[in-house]
């Protein structure tokens, strides 16, 4: 049906497991509209309902749509009204470094759109999916089928590129018996050349996704991820200065191959150019390095480096002095690798300076696990379930820590009907 769901998973010290443990809280309905009041109240109802305390809240982790990010009335605004005064507000890293990359410039736009002209063109129809395959199969490709691209799923650009570039032999032949003319563009050595440099760096941008994604992220470790991208631009466009393509590899071959010729690589430089440097434009824009949490914060992470950078308060700095002058903790915690384990460990002994370190380490960085819970969701919710009171199956499907009480459901149940 039409409703829309909101999921909510939350992050906490697990004082059995002296660690961090992230969950899944709740599967909300908003009947009517999808506003940030709306989502306000629905949130503010759950949270008095099972006498949960918003103001305990140190950290919200969103997509960047406007009832959610609303400088005065989103949810987020609305949210730190009331929560906790040193709250974290995230913007998720994936879908800021989906953002960042949707500028590609006209030249590689049209290529990539002629790309799903083309992978829809085979896919589109059962007849044309069942012949490219069979021909697939006949010629011993690796591959027998292309992906579909869609703006939904994370991961779908990169490797549709990537299939269709491996498969570009096989594509042409299928075309040109179609009489399609976009058979025409695998004989334009150029247009070659930038599907190769566009499904390699869309490659890396799939790679640089998938380290961002998973559980127990958090805001220093994604941090770091984006930083180490950022390095590597600046590595690629000191190479490509020199000639050297050996970072994009589908290009690097159709280079030495000689497909293309001088003066098409120096066209191609250019164009490689141009789009790494939108590419860190865009990315410095989204992941703004002066609002970067790591900075004056290393000690959360290491507080055995010494650093004199830092927004302690004064008591709180004698103590990250006496911590880090204790080596015994230093080999604790060099033999842990579990950061947010080794704060909780040392917690009755350090408790402020402990209390600080977990309000930057719990917040979440990427909203991957509502992404995640809502693919369980469309999986559950089929044609002849679409009435379904989707909340209690959800509960059971994504939580981590409810186990069946057989003993009790046993004992609810009459075990001899009434003659």
């Amino acid at each position: 049906n039409n409703e829309a769901i909101l999921l909510i998973y939350i992050r906490y010290v697990d004082t059995d497991l002296n660690d961090i443990n992230e969950e899944f809280l709740c599967c909300l309905n908003l009947p009517t509209f999808c506003t940030s009041e709306e989502i306000f109240k629905a949130i503010l109802v759950y949270f008095d309902k099972n006498d949960l305390s918003i103001s305990k809240c140190i950290g919200i982790c969103t997509d960047g749509a406007a009832a959610m990010t609303g400088k005065f009335n989103g949810l987020v605004a609305r949210i730190k009204q009331i929560a906790h005064k040193d709250i974290i507000s995230t913007h998720c890293f994936i879908h800021r470094e989906q953002l960042a990359t949707k500028d590609m410039g006209e030249n590689l736009f049209n290529v990539l759109n002629t790309c799903i002209k083309i992978i829809n063109f085979i896919r589109s129809s059962a007849v044309n999916t069942r012949i490219f395959k069979v021909m697939c199969d006949e010629m011993g490709s690796d591959y027998t089928s292309l992906l579909l691209h869609t703006h939904v799923r994370w991961l779908s650009r990169g490797k549709c590129l990537t299939r269709l570039f491996e498969l570009k032999t096989e594509v042409e032949i299928f075309l040109k018996d179609k009489k399609s003319p976009l058979g025409d563009y695998f004989e334009n050595n150029l247009w070659l050349a930038n599907l190769a440099y566009i499904s390699d760096i869309f490659s890396i941008l799939n790679d640089l996704n998938l380290s961002l994604q998973g559980p127990y992220t958090n805001i220093f470790t994604s941090n770091n991820k984006i930083e180490a991208f950022l390095n590597k631009i600046e590595l690629w466009e000191k190479r490509l200065q020199k000639l050297t393509f050996d970072m994009f590899p589908s290009f690097f071959n159709i280079v030495e191959e000689k497909i293309i010729n001088e003066n098409e690589i120096n066209e191609m430089q250019n164009v490689i150019a141009i789009h790494l440097l939108k590419l860190k434009e865009k990315f410095l824009k989204y992941f703004d390095p002066t609002k970067d949490i790591r900075l004056n914060n290393l000690w959360v992470i290491n507080p055995f480096i010494k650093s004199e950078k830092n927004k302690l308060s004064s008591l709180n700095e004698e103590k990250l002095i006496e911590l880090y002058s204790d080596k015994g903790l230093e080999q604790i915690f060099h033999s842990n690798k579990n950061i947010c384990k080794f704060w909780i460990k040392i917690q009755s002994e350090y408790p402020a300076l402990t209390e600080e370190a977990l309000k930057k380490l719990i917040p979440f960085s990427t909203t991957y696990l509502c992404e995640a819970g809502f693919s369980t969701m469309t999986t559950i919710k089929t044609k002849s379930r679409n009435r379904l009171d989707i909340s209690p199956t959800m509960r059971i499907s994504l939580s981590k820590s409810i186990e069946p009480r057989i003993d009790k459901i046993i004992l609810n149940q009459q075990q001899q009907k009434s003659h």
